[in-house]
């Protein structure tokens, strides 16, 4: 327990932001939508919908105050066109990251409330994707709180704490803390909660077994 730490230690870790902002939302297609002026080759990169920065702010502000934005930032892939063994033949699967789906919605994320803030993701996605709604044989939608429960994420960061510059390279996890080895004897961190952070890099994972076969090597 923390007794075997730091207070001052158990304290910066204890104030590291975690709580959830991004939502992610799977469909299941039973074909690729249409997108005027993207051609059929180009579904294999990452799509971003934020026009410019006052419709990222516009999209963050509501969740400052535990709502959602009626049009949010999204980004979106298409996985089964680069691995086509990802759905069955002919269809396609959507992969989005929605910004910003707050940890606590005020009103609380019950049911009615999931498909609201769904449906507006529809929306968004239907006024660059005409076709899209049309196509959707199944869907799943999980918020902060769902990768909490499903993954053992504390607060449902999906980059396992904010990175901002108050918890970011030498400060990542926290200060003291940030070269993957953790005070207790042989732990090491190499998440995303370790620099440099979020992403599928594993990055943090090279560092951290770089950072063990240097202590083996000193030993």
């Amino acid at each position: 327990g923390t007794r075997h730490l730091e207070t001052c230690f158990t304290r910066r870790v204890h104030n590291i932001r975690m709580r959830g902002n991004a939502a992610k939302l799977h469909l299941a297609l039973d074909h690729l939508p249409t997108i005027e002026g993207v051609e059929k080759k180009e579904f294999v990169d990452r799509m971003v919908i934020a026009p410019d920065t006052n419709y990222v702010e516009r999209a963050f502000n509501p969740a400052k105050y535990g709502e959602y934005s009626p049009k949010p930032v999204v980004e979106l892939t298409f996985p089964s066109f680069r691995d086509p063994g990802l759905a069955p033949a002919g269809k396609h699967v959507l992969s989005a990251v929605v910004q910003y789906a707050p940890y606590e919605l005020r009103a609380g994320w019950d049911n009615k409330a999931r498909d609201a803030f769904q449906e507006c993701v529809m929306q968004t996605l239907g006024e660059y994707m005409p076709d899209l709604a049309s196509h959707v044989v199944a869907s799943e939608l999980l918020l902060p709180a769902d990768f909490e429960q499903r993954f053992g994420m504390g607060g449902g960061h999906w980059h396992h704490g904010e990175m901002t510059l108050d918890q970011f390279m030498f400060v990542r996890p926290v200060g003291g803390a940030a070269q993957y080895a953790m005070p207790l004897d042989g732990l090491y961190l190499c998440g995303a909660g370790a620099h440099p952070g979020g992403n599928v890099s594993g990055a943090a994972g090279r560092n951290a077994a770089l950072a063990v076969l240097a202590r083996e090597k000193g030993a």
